[in-house]
């Protein structure tokens, strides 16, 4: 029997209601703020970390619980700034549960050094990799300048892997290579940081100077910007000349003229492979990526 039928289960009767609070997990949350007035707590920046399960079981089961409100919920409140002690509780309150891969990035050294070299650029070429979901809700932070594991891991996949059909049609693979081919732990964080640049000016394309119709190409662009300005095979990702190319690329993106360029080319190029249809089923495809690479590679 899993989790959830369990926690059911027990609120099926009064004696089971009253054991609720003793046999569930309850609700955890992390805040970075608190004050107490007596019996009562007010906090700020927090987040909830563990507890959906039983929401969504209490909240199955409102019909009945509203004629039976007898059930109480351990909720543990925890006050904390240390970033380490916040990726602790995350992972042992949900050691129980599936995570998703993105999730447990939080906690690897190579997602932390990641996220130190975005903030590492000046302000002007500043991106911000989200290490943890609403990690910069309360920070200055332009929402466009925050990067998504997600974003990052599909941008990277599209440029340097040469599987933008991948990133979009089978995320489920690339998900699985975490820790691998991708975001291993001794790789350079350069190639990251182009992919996630070059995703974020992408963005700032769309509706002025490259057509929205061409957000089906999305990861077919990066790739073909990504070998408009650098076509030779990639180097190894944990290797110094990856981390050099990589240098030269970012001037090239942080070049507006030149990055204007860039992305033209690379829309004329999905131009002639898709004959001009940009379909997603059909341009987000094998057969895309394959004549990209035939027409630009060395």
């Amino acid at each position: 029997m899993n989790y959830r039928r369990k926690s059911q289960s027990s609120l099926e009767s009064d004696e089971k209601r009253a054991r609720f609070v003793l046999m569930n997990n309850g609700v955890t949350i992390i805040t970075r703020i608190l004050k107490q007035n007596a019996s009562k707590f007010y906090i700020e920046d927090f987040q909830v970390v563990n507890g959906c399960q039983t929401s969504n079981v209490i909240f199955d089961q409102k019909e009945m619980l509203a004629k039976n409100p007898t059930v109480t919920v351990p909720l543990r409140l925890i006050w904390t700034e240390d970033e380490n002690v916040m990726e602790s509780v995350v992972y042992g309150t949900n050691s129980q549960t599936q995570l998703n891969p993105e999730q447990l990035l939080a906690s690897r050294n190579f997602s932390k050094k990641l996220e130190g070299y975005f903030a590492s650029f000046p302000e002007d070429k500043r991106l911000y990799y989200e290490r943890r979901d609403g990690q910069y809700d309360r920070a200055a932070v332009a929402k466009n300048q925050i990067m998504a594991p997600k974003v990052v891991i599909r941008a990277y996949a599209a440029m340097f892997l040469k599987e933008p059909h991948t990133a979009t049609k089978n995320y489920a693979n690339i998900r699985e290579r975490i820790g691998k081919e991708i975001f291993g732990e001794n790789h350079v964080p350069d190639p990251y940081y182009v992919a996630a640049y070059a995703a974020y000016k992408l963005e700032q394309q769309y509706g002025i100077k490259i057509d929205r119709a061409y957000k089906s190409a999305r990861y077919h662009l990066l790739l073909a910007v990504r070998m408009l300005m650098d076509p030779e095979p990639v180097d190894w990702p944990n290797s110094k000349k990856m981390a050099t190319r990589s240098q030269s690329m970012m001037e090239q993106l942080w070049d507006a003229k030149r990055a204007d360029e860039l992305f033209q080319q690379a829309k004329a190029l999905i131009d002639k492979v898709s004959g001009g249809d940009l379909e997603r089923d059909r341009i987000r495809t094998i057969t895309t990526t394959d004549a990209i690479v035939k027409l630009l590679q060395k």
